[in-house]
């Protein structure tokens, strides 16, 4: 037995069994390799040289909360030869370096799943281990278990008079936690994580990290891995140096750690040219990024620090506008889930769907579906939509032409178990031709957006213009898809995203309200709030002064994607807004006309620069959808939702725009300042849109409303008809619907490089100076819609009746006709006792007696026109104008649809004049109210829309919504769809259908050309009267032309397309009885030709096509009156003629003054009417005389070839009804006048012909209800 005293140790291998000293502890020589050499018992190994069993718990005994630290330490410093045999302990480090590789290689390769968060080892509330309540508080108890090596797990770099307090980074992959940092080993595993999943790194079976060399691996995947290990190797002595200042024992030495990563580099290398793989020179190492901090940061972080300018991609700043960036930004995190856009079996069938639609989306293809395509929103950063900025069509593939070689591809698993999921690639290629790949795996919204569109207004950006709009029916707060626009920098010379402070894209919304960015004019116009919650269409409408760019998308508030705006520079491609940022347009000066009419607006301009009225200008479709399409075929289908809520699609002649004008919910429109409803209503776009569409679907209709249906939105309001009403909120809709119609016309204009400079508009001679003053105010406001930058103030022109102050003699409020001051006056001075001043009214109304001075002057070109005087301009206008030559009178009747306006033009010394004009309010909407009353004119407008193949919702399509009061916008509807050759067709066949209706027609006309033959031989007097017509003229009777201007103007068109010749005896014979008979026709006017005998000329120069229909006052606005040098009379006065015979002046002494119909009727006759002015047949003699004559014909014609059914007994009860008296103290604008008198002491101004008064009477009380009958 040997005497050799063995020391008490753990058992070793007999060669380093160490020597004993008795009754005595001896520190150990050679510790390293003492412990190499420790036996522990055999450990079943796997293939892989993985422990069977979870050696952790083997050595959950060592005194220290750091073990799994220490025992990675002694691996990676005890496995020196990775492929010596190896056993026991050994083996278990040389799981341990495997298991160290494994968790370096998840890194690597999916360092977007992990975290990483510092946790301070000190006690939370901040004290020492002397002063701390609870000492065993496990973050504080764990630094106290550093000892003498705290120092080594602090972080050296703070200032050497901060605290240094130890730390440990615990590291968590898919929100687990799987090990954390130690200076000594790198990184450490805990003890007892399971990671479930296929990679490569993991072993299946256990769970565990590990050497993914064991695995298969892609060549992309070992590439990764090789570069990191690189990374890490070539950072080492960096991360060393960190440690320097420490004591020398307390320095960390990492040779064992640096050799182990080489063998692993040359294992990889092996592994490489093993499989194939193509050589990895210097491969770039993963993005990881700054997950760690000091001073882990100079191990494990790593990112690229690229430069991007137009996706061109460079290592290096490569100009002034180069935008530096981390590849790791340039994608959304994978925890978002993307948006998926449905475009239905179109888009998923069409593999480059995308090209021709003006949005940035990412296309996939759905894996296991060949040919099956999804589109997704953008999983792209603000950062990365900047750094690609225009070229981003050539990142998406739309591109390839491109010398942007970098792209975005997606695949789309529509069934994998976990759910829909979106695997993204992004390769990016530099200029010095390194790729850098990136991948990401999303999740895929459970809903997709389908069936709702983006809309955006103008198709252009310019930074020449300042009013961009946007409609969307993805409101911003919408409870399950979100839109948000956000706007693009128009100072930044490739119109990038516009950023805030934070790089955080400027969305135009939030919570409801819009942006307040200084700089930037946002509004949020139409809102979906809760007062619509129950309304199943969302929209809302957007204004900014700076060009959209593109659109966030959020899923219940969560962003979820981004689309970007497709603008063109080149190409006419209509789907494709334009970018003109570079271009800066000359703009020429335009002259503009305007016509706002009771059932049609017209506009024209003169252009400055071609010294011409532009011919058919045309209101073109501005809008671009970004999720559907803008090609509504509304032959076959009604207009929808956003056809009606915003800018138009329809494109339309500017002769043919419909006063109609569609309204908001009052509960969608924001009201931001808590503005009047009044004031709120009359803005452009919130108060509503002008309604070019032409098949709605009407469910119902009053007078100046139409109600539409929808299956989503419900009732939908538009209103009509708003041009005399007098109602407050009627006053707004004007406003609103002149002022959203002007940012059509600066459009338009825009794009043919032109900006209006003034406006001219017109009014009917018969308004009163009540709502004419209303009418300035509106017009006068328009001068704030322009969208120009730094563009001309517009100038709109007064009213030239409004600068005619009227008869300023005598006193207003005087009491008797002796007063000698304006303001009356009083017998005592000062505060005198009250005296009687009631006195009988005395009136005496004035009559005919002295010759109408005309006094004549040029037309002045600064001010806005009556209709009469701007056709008049327009029938003298050079290239296409009336010769007007001596000795001729033309008369023109500008047949609108509330008002007919009348004008005469002669020669007169000074050249040519216009000697009258004046209004009457009896017009072509006639026309239409009688359809609500004729029992066959469904019939006529149901053929002929089958001959046209025209279809029209409610009419022949759909719910039949025929009906008394929707028949005059069905009869509106099917005429606006016609041809210029159509029209004869669709007369003739009204006239073998719907007889009825040329009667009414025969009775509108005919009552027009019995009232001029009255005007004719009216004028001819006060001609011939007056000392401004030059000897010639008033010599010789005039040639007589009579002329039709406006839309209403084709009602003559319909007796001339049955018969020519009957039409115009019919009309030749009612203007020689209105005249006064053959014999004072004689007397009074001279035939047109003697051979053969053609009394009249009636509309010979109007053009087949009626190209100018409708327009004829807009341009006469438009053209500069000193071209024309039109001479008009200073003295406005109307020549209104009084047209029926029996009425008489009730004069002061009580004499009754007869008054011939040819005489003068004046506003002081009406006012006093039934009173001072009186219709008092002599005994024995007829009721209307002039009006019977004219009837008689009437009756004759239209009862022997259209078939009236009304009897002359009929007629004669008519007659005997007539009462007009009654009937014009009941007119509206009567009423008004009286009503003005009264409350405001204003002249009393309501005038019209009696015989027309006495035709409106009769055709409402007896004719309407007289081709009812069958």
């Amino acid at each position: 037995m040997s005497n050799k005293i063995k020391a008490l140790t753990i058992k070793v291998h007999p060669k380093t069994e160490l020597q004993g000293v008795q009754f005595a502890w001896d520190r150990i020589p050679q510790l390293e390799v003492f412990t190499r050499n420790i036996i522990i018992p055999e450990i079943a190994v796997e293939q892989d040289g993985a422990a069977a069993v979870n050696i952790g718990t083997l050595v959950s005994g060592i005194p220290t909360v750091f073990a799994r630290a220490a025992l990675f330490e002694s691996a990676l410093n005890n496995i020196i030869d990775k492929d010596a045999d190896a056993s026991g302990l050994m083996l278990f480090y040389k799981s341990l370096v495997s298991e160290w590789k494994g968790f370096i290689s998840c890194i690597a390769l999916n360092y977007k799943d992990i975290e990483v968060n510092r946790v301070p080892l000190v006690y939370s509330d901040g004290k020492k281990l002397s002063d701390t309540e609870n000492i065993y508080e496990p973050t504080g108890a764990f630094g106290n278990a550093l000892f003498e090596r705290q120092p080594l797990w602090c972080d050296q770099s703070l200032a050497d008079n901060a605290e240094k307090v130890p730390f440990i980074d615990v590291i968590s992959f898919k929100g687990n936690v799987v090990g954390g940092t130690s200076p000594d080993c790198f990184l450490f595993t805990s003890v007892s994580y399971n990671i479930k999943g296929k990679y490569p790194f993991i072993n299946i079976q256990s769970g565990r990290f590990v050497d993914p060399l064991k695995s298969d691996l892609r060549p992309e995947e070992l590439k990764i891995i090789y570069g990191y290990a690189r990374h890490m190797l070539e950072n080492i002595q960096q991360f060393k140096q960190h440690f320097s200042n420490l004591p020398a024992d307390l320095r960390p030495s990492y040779e064992n750690i640096s050799a182990c990563l080489q063998d692993w580099i040359k294992d990889m290398v092996k592994y490489q040219e093993q499989r194939n793989f193509a050589r990895m020179d210097n491969p770039n190492p993963p993005e990881v990024g700054s997950l760690f901090t000091l001073p882990f940061s100079k191990l494990f972080n790593y990112s690229t620090l690229l430069y991007g300018s137009e996706g061109i991609i460079t290592q290096g700043a490569s100009s002034e506008f180069s935008i530096p960036f981390d590849p790791k930004d340039l994608l959304l995190t994978d925890a978002t889930e993307i948006a998926q856009i449905d475009f239905g079996k179109e888009g998923a069938a069409t593999k480059h769907f995308l090209a021709n639609k003006p949005i940035l989306l990412l296309a996939a293809e759905t894996k296991g579906q060949p040919n099956n395509y999804a589109y997704f929103a953008l999983p792209l950063t603000p950062l990365a939509l900047n750094v690609f900025g225009a070229n981003l069509d050539a990142l998406t593939g739309l591109s390839p032409a491109s010398n942007v070689k970098s792209r975005i591809t997606a695949l789309y698993d529509p069934n994998d178990k976990d759910g829909e999921k979106l695997i993204v690639h992004l390769k990016l290629f530099t200029d010095t031709g390194n790729e850098i790949i990136k991948q990401v795996v999303y999740k895929v919204t459970q809903e997709s957006i389908m069936g709702k569109d983006i809309l955006l207004w103008p198709n252009y950006i310019s930074k020449q213009w300042n009013r961009y709009f946007l409609y969307s029916e993805i409101p911003h707060n919408d409870a399950k898809f979100q839109a948000t626009p956000f706007i693009g920098n128009v100072n930044d010379d490739f119109f990038r995203i516009a950023l805030d402070e934070k790089g955080i894209p400027l969305y135009l919304a939030e919570k409801g309200r819009a942006l307040s960015v200084p700089g930037i004019k946002v509004q949020l116009h139409v809102a979906s709030n809760n007062a619509v919650a129950d309304n199943k269409y969302k929209y809302e409408i957007y204004e900014s002064n700076q060009p959209f760019k593109g659109i966030r998308f959020s899923h219940a508030g969560v962003d979820c994607g981004f689309g970007i705006i497709r603008y063109k520079s080149f190409g006419d491609d209509p789907a494709f807004p334009w970018n003109m940022l570079n271009t800066t347009k000359a703009l020429s000066p335009a002259f503009l006309g305007v016509d706002f009419g009771s059932t049609n607006s017209s506009i024209a301009y003169y252009s400055d620069s071609d010294k011409m009225i532009r011919e058919d200008l045309k209101l073109t479709n501005k809008r671009i959808s970004l999720l559907s399409t803008d090609l509504k075929n509304n032959d076959e289908r009604p207009a929808v939702e956003d056809e009606i809520f915003f800018f138009q699609n329809d494109e339309i002649l500017s002769n043919s725009i419909k006063s109609v004008l569609t309204i908001h919910d009052p509960r969608r429109i924001v009201n931001e300042k808590n503005s009047q409803s009044d004031f709120l209503l009359a803005q452009a776009v919130k108060g509503g849109f002008p309604c070019f569409e032409k098949n709605l679907p009407i469910d119902s209709a009053l007078d100046n409303r139409y109600f539409l249906t929808y299956n989503r939105v419900g009732k939908a309001e538009l209103v009509y008809n708003m041009k005399w009403s007098s109602q407050r909120i009627d006053k707004s809709y004007k406003t609103a619907y002149l002022s959203t119609l002007m940012l059509h016309v600066y459009a338009q204009l825009f794009v043919e490089n032109h900006e209006p400079h003034t406006l001219k508009w017109s009014y009917p001679s018969s308004m009163g100076k009540d709502l004419l003053g209303e009418y300035r105010a509106i017009w006068d406001s328009l001068v704030d819609i322009s969208p120009i930058n730094n563009g001309v103030a517009l100038k709109t022109y007064p009213p030239s009746d409004l600068s005619d102050i009227g008869d300023v003699q005598g006193g207003t409020w005087s009491l008797d006709s002796d007063a000698g001051s304006g303001w009356g006056a009083a017998e005592e001075n000062g505060w005198g006792t009250e005296v009687d001043t009631k006195k009988k009214e005395v009136v005496e109304i004035p009559f005919d007696t002295a010759p109408i001075r005309f006094d004549f002057k040029l037309l002045g070109n600064k001010e806005s026109l009556s209709e009469a005087c701007a056709v008049a301009n327009y029938l003298v206008r050079p290239n296409g104008g009336y010769s007007l030559n001596p000795g001729e009178l033309v008369l023109c009747f500008d047949i609108g649809g509330s008002t007919t306006d009348i004008t005469a033009l002669c020669q007169m010394s000074g050249g040519k004049a216009m000697i009258k004009q004046n209004s009457i309010r009896f017009a072509a909407e006639r026309m239409a109210q009688a359809t609500r009353y004729s029992p066959n004119f469904r019939t006529v407008l149901l053929k002929m829309c089958e001959r046209k193949g025209i279809s029209i919702q409610g009419l022949n399509k759909g719910e039949n919504k025929f009906s008394e009061n929707t028949a005059p916008y069905y009869f509106e509807q099917v005429l606006d769809r016609l041809e210029h050759t159509d029209f004869n067709t669709f007369y003739l066949l009204i006239a073998a259908e719907c007889k009825e209706m040329m009667s009414v027609n025969l009775y509108i006309t005919g009552l027009i050309m019995f009232y001029a033959g009255q005007l004719v031989h009216k004028l001819r007097t006060e001609i011939v009267r007056s000392e401004d017509a030059p000897p010639a003229v008033k010599n010789t009777p005039p040639k007589i032309r009579i002329a039709f201007a406006g839309k209403g103007a084709r009602i003559f068109d319909w007796f001339n397309a049955v018969d020519p010749s009957a039409a115009n005896t019919y009309y030749t014979q009612m203007f020689i009885r209105g005249i006064g008979g053959e014999a004072v026709a004689r007397k009074t006017i001279m035939p047109v030709n003697q051979s053969p005998l053609k009394i009249i000329d009636i509309n010979s120069q109007k053009g087949d096509s009626y190209t100018d229909v409708k327009y004829e006052v807009s341009k006469g606005l438009a053209i500069p009156t000193d071209i024309t040098k039109i001479l008009v009379p200073t003295n406005k006065q109307a020549i209104e003629i009084l047209g029926e015979d029996h009425f008489c002046i009730v004069m002061p002494n009580g004499e009754f003054k007869y008054l011939e119909s040819t005489n003068s009727i004046t506003p002081e006759m009406l006012e006093h009417i039934g009173d001072y002015f009186i219709n008092y047949p002599p005994q024995g003699s007829q009721p209307c005389p002039r009006f019977m004559d004219f009837a008689d014909l009437f009756y004759k014609v239209a009862s022997s070839m259209f078939g009236l059914k009304m009897s002359s007994a009929d007629f004669m009860a008519g007659f005997h009804d007539m009462n007009i008296e009654n009937y014009i103290k009941g007119i509206p604008e009567f009423i008004e006048a009286k009503k003005r008198k009264l409350d405001e002491q204003k002249k009393f101004d309501y005038v019209a012909p009696v015989i027309i008064l006495e035709g409106m009477k009769f055709f409402e009380k007896h004719l309407l209800k007289g081709i009812k009958i069958q």
